[in-house]
C-alpha cells in the first residue's frame, strides 16, 4: 500500500470568528491545504529473481550453439513491463474491439510499409561475379588474426557443416527478386511435397515398401515418457527364455535400503507368469485379476535422470509407434542412466561349536 505524506502551507482564506476578543476581530483561520501528494512505496524488494518462461517449441540451440557464463547468469535484468502492455482496453463498450467482416479492411500506415516489394536496383551480376573470382597473381587485403592463420589462402574455407555443400549449390540461384518470383517459390515448396518418393536419396537400390502419415500421438500426449539406458545386458546370458521375449514383459522398480539409500531393480517374470503373460496377450486381455503373477528381482541398479531442464542436456529423443494405418510419435524428455550397484560387503563371523559342549568355543 502506498503511503501518502501531506505537507504544505496555508493559502486560503477563512472566516473570521464572530465573537471579537478585547473588542477587536481576529485574523482569518486558515481551514484548508494545498500540497503536493507524493507516493513512496514501503514494500521491501522481491526475495527471488524473476523467471522466464521457456519456449518448448523452437530451441535456441539450433541456431547457434551458446553457453552463457557466470557473469551473465549473476546479472539481474531490470523488466520495465507496462500494466496493459501497450493495448488500450475498454471495459464499458463491448463494440470498441468490433470488426465488421463486411467493411474493407485498412491497414495502418506503418504496416503498409513492410508490406512493399523492395526496390532493389539492378546490379551487374556478371561483372560482380568476375570481381569475387580469387587469381593467382593477385590477393585480398588479409588482416592480422587468428581466423587467417589458416594454411592456404581460400574464398571459400572448409566447412564442416552437414549438408553445407549442397545448401551452397542454391545460392547462385536468384530467387525472390520479385513478388511473382515469391510466389512461385512458395508454390514449388508445396508441388515438391506432393510427390510420392519412392526412392532413397542417398542409398542406391532403396526403394520405399510402404508409405505411412506421421502424425503426433493424440491419446498418449499426455503420459511423460522416459528412455531408460542401461550399461549392460540386463537378462542374463544363461537364461534359456529368448530375451526378446522377456524384455516386453519385463519390470523396473524403485527401491530404498535399510540406509534410505534409493535405486531401481530390474525384476522378470518367472517361466509360469511368462506362460500366463502370453495366454493373454493371445485372448486380447492386459491382466487376470484372479492369477498371481511371480517376478523375480534380476539386478539393482543406480540410476542418474537428466531431462531438458539439467544443465547441459541437448537431446531431442523421440518414440515413434505403428497402429491404425499411421505412424504417432511422442517427445521422450527425460533419460534415465541405469549402472549396476555394487553390492556391498558384509563381515561373516563364523564359530565353531563343541558338540559336547555346546556352551565352549573352539
Amino acid at each position: 500500500m502506498a503511503n501518502l505524506d501531506i505537507s504544505g502551507s496555508s493559502s486560503t482564506v477563512g472566516t473570521p470568528r464572530r465573537h471579537p476578543v478585547n473588542g477587536r476581530e481576529e485574523r482569518p483561520i486558515k481551514t484548508d491545504f494545498l500540497c503536493r501528494v507524493k507516493y513512496s512505496n514501503a514494500l521491501p524488494d522481491i526475495p527471488f529473481d524473476t523467471k522466464f518462461l521457456s519456449c518448448p517449441f523452437v530451441s535456441l540451440s539450433r541456431f547457434t550453439d551458446y553457453k552463457s557464463s557466470s557473469l551473465e547468469k549473476n546479472f539481474k535484468f531490470e523488466l520495465l513491463c507496462e500494466p496493459d502492455c501497450g493495448v488500450n482496453i475498454d471495459l464499458i463498450n463491448p463494440e470498441t474491439y468490433y470488426v465488421d467482416p463486411d467493411s474493407p479492411k485498412k491497414h495502418h500506415p506503418i504496416d503498409l510499409e513492410l508490406l512493399e516489394d523492395e526496390q532493389a536496383n539492378p546490379q551487374n551480376l556478371r561483372r560482380s561475379l568476375q570481381h569475387s573470382k580469387m587469381v593467382p597473381w593477385m590477393r585480398k587485403t588479409e588482416y592480422i588474426s587468428s581466423e587467417f592463420t589458416r594454411f592456404g589462402v581460400s574464398a571459400e574455407r572448409q566447412e564442416t557443416r552437414i549438408g553445407y555443400s549442397t545448401k551452397k549449390k542454391f545460392q547462385t540461384d536468384v530467387l525472390y527478386r520479385d513478388r511473382v518470383s515469391q510466389i512461385a517459390a512458395i508454390n514449388k515448396t508445396f508441388d515438391d511435397a506432393s510427390k510420392a518418393v519412392s526412392h532413397h536419396p542417398t542409398k542406391k537400390g532403396v526403394t520405399a515398401i510402404e508409405e505411412l502419415p506421421l502424425l503426433p500421438d493424440f491419446d498418449n500426449w499426455m503420459h511423460p515418457f522416459a528412455l531408460v539406458v542401461f550399461d549392460g545386458d540386463p537378462i542374463p546370458q544363461n537364461d534359456k527364455v529368448d530375451a526378446q521375449t522377456l524384455m516386453p514383459q519385463a519390470l523396473i522398480r524403485g527401491m530404498m535400503d535399510e540406509e534410505g539409500e534409493q535405486f531401481v531393480t530390474y525384476f522378470l517374470p518367472s517361466k509360469e507368469t511368462l506362460d500366463k503373460r502370453l495366454k493373454d496377450a493371445e485372448k486380447g486381455l492386459e491382466f487376470d485379476s484372479d492369477y498371481v503373477y511371480e517376478y523375480q528381482s534380476i539386478r539393482d541398479y543406480n540410476w542418474l535422470v537428466r531431462n531438458k531442464s539439467t544443465k547441459g542436456y541437448e537431446q531431442d529423443n523421440f518414440l515413434f509407434t505403428i497402429r491404425d494405418g499411421a505412424v504417432y510419435y511422442n517427445e521422450l524428455e527425460t533419460k534415465v542412466s541405469l549402472n549396476r550397484r555394487k553390492t556391498k560387503r558384509i563381515r561373516l563371523v563364523t564359530c565353531e561349536y563343541d558338540l559336547d559342549y555346546p556352551e565352549r568355543l573352539v
